[in-house]
């Protein structure tokens, strides 16, 4: 049986517009998990609150919403407003490690503090009638903290426990502790989905041997770095080359373009535009290590002009 992948949740990155673009050009995820929201009382809403998660994508693979809070208030009304969108599951983001998030106790900024995670479970479990999942990091200081939150997770009716296996502190530095995650592993009575550094097949297939009964994975930056990645994980036959790599410049470019003419589109001016399309390029970028000296100058480039020229001297035929 083949893995099941899914793509991770980047804000700013791996937005509705990415995402339709994404899709459009490369295969091999079987889900997606949206950037979070925030949890909020849906009376209060402003009209554009869910913008990332309407209308659904129109790729037919699955998306999930992701919601960060610890009002189980908020979280059980926009929950039950977005069941009513039609989503049949919402994740709860216990894994943010970015400070201005942490330091609110929300995101990895909870994992210090079970007591009120369970309160929040508690809450919401008993309220809500759509599936929850919930994605975490080891903890935000120290991986102690996830096996000591486990007992907590084992007793609500969770879809699934997705764990990083860093701690908050670490941001997205250093390397994942495979020995925490194995722990926490063992500990958890849900289904559980690996996401970390799975750079490349060799990764990937290192990390399979080592836990057979994982059966889900999730992707993010590595996925950005090489569109391809989850096409070469998912094929059959490791003999032959997947169809896309017959010519990956190609296909790179009618996504880069196609993401390049939607941004143009959805943003007020170029600096808008020049930002969103370099921080994408901080990841493609790695998809020519060749051409570092290329990439460089588009990372660098002031102007709409510049930046079209520097695209189409990596890109052009």
């Amino acid at each position: 049986m083949p893995p099941l992948l899914y793509l991770a949740p980047l804000h700013g990155v791996t937005n509705r517009i990415f995402r339709k673009a994404f899709f459009n050009h490369f295969s091999g995820f079987d889900g997606v998990m949206a950037p979070f929201v925030l949890a909020v009382d849906t009376d209060q809403l402003k009209k554009n609150h869910f913008k990332d998660l309407l209308p659904f994508d129109a790729s037919g693979i699955p998306v999930v919403p992701q919601l960060l809070g610890n009002d189980p208030f908020a979280f059980v009304k926009t929950a039950r407003y977005l069941a009513g969108l039609g989503y049949a599951e919402v994740n709860w983001n216990l894994g943010c490690p970015y400070p201005m998030v942490a330091n609110k106790k929300r995101g990895s900024g909870l994992l210090p503090f079970p007591g009120m995670i369970e309160k929040i479970l508690e809450e919401v479990c008993a309220k809500q009638d759509i599936a929850l999942s919930v994605k975490l990091r080891l903890g935000r200081y120290e991986s102690q903290e996830i096996i000591n939150l486990m007992p907590i997770l084992n007793r609500y009716p969770l879809k699934k426990v997705i764990i990083h296996p860093r701690i908050g502190t670490q941001m997205y530095k250093g390397e994942v502790s495979l020995d925490g995650f194995a722990e926490a592993l063992s500990l958890c009575r849900h289904p559980v989905m690996y996401n970390g550094d799975i750079k490349d097949e060799a990764t990937f297939a290192q990390l399979q041997k080592r836990f057979p009964s994982v059966t889900e994975w999730m992707i993010g930056r590595w996925a950005i770095a090489n569109p391809f990645l989850p096409e070469q994980i998912k094929k059959t036959d490791r003999s032959a080359p997947a169809p896309h790599l017959s010519d990956p410049v190609a296909v790179i470019r009618a996504f880069h373009d196609e993401l390049y003419g939607s941004y143009r589109e959805a943003l007020s001016g170029p600096a808008h535009l020049l930002d969103k399309m370099k921080e994408i390029w901080s990841y493609l970028g790695r998809s020519f290590p060749s051409n570092a000296a290329g990439v460089d100058r588009i990372i660098r480039s002031k102007t709409v002009e510049a930046y079209d020229q520097a695209v189409s001297a990596i890109l052009s035929p």
